[in-house]
């Protein structure tokens, strides 16, 4: 069953698509690999950053104290986005410049797929020990411990 804050969300996708084809000959025209690994990868934990302070303010109107277990894992979302933001940050590092040309369709589709993929891993964890991905839609009430 979807929260009210997921169907905003599903909601607010498409629109961002809208609005980045509206504003998209107002951005360049082109970008380089390592930039536009690094800007989509932004985007990922912008989201997740908005996703998680909403999450933090829901818990705190409710009654009841939170539950926090203690794991070593990491949001897929999260891990995701840094692992773009490493692997754009290295390709721009390494001078690879191969320009990616975008349009008004590439980039509001580019943003919208960003967008949908962090909808669809945000409830994701991996966790380390043992080494498996698990679903936690609430995994803000998770306690990153570096020894079980």
């Amino acid at each position: 069953m979807a929260t009210i804050l997921e169907k905003i969300e599903l909601i607010l996708i498409p629109l961002f698509g809208v609005v980045f084809w509206l504003i998209a000959p107002l951005l360049p025209g082109q970008l380089n690999t390592g930039n536009l690994l690094l800007s989509v990868s932004a985007l990922l934990l912008f989201q997740s950053l908005v996703r998680d302070l909403l999450l933090l303010a829901e818990m705190k109107r409710e009654p009841q104290p939170t539950q926090y277990r203690a794991a070593r894992c990491m949001c897929l979302e999260s891990t995701v986005g840094m692992t773009g933001i490493l692997v754009g940050a290295g390709v721009l590092g390494l001078g690879i410049d191969t320009p990616v040309v975008l349009n008004k369709w590439v980039c509001s589709i580019l943003v919208m797929l960003t967008l949908a993929t962090g909808f669809l891993i945000k409830d994701f964890v991996i966790e380390t020990s043992p080494w498996r991905i698990l679903r936690d839609r609430k995994h803000v009430n998770i306690l990153f411990k570096w020894r079980k």
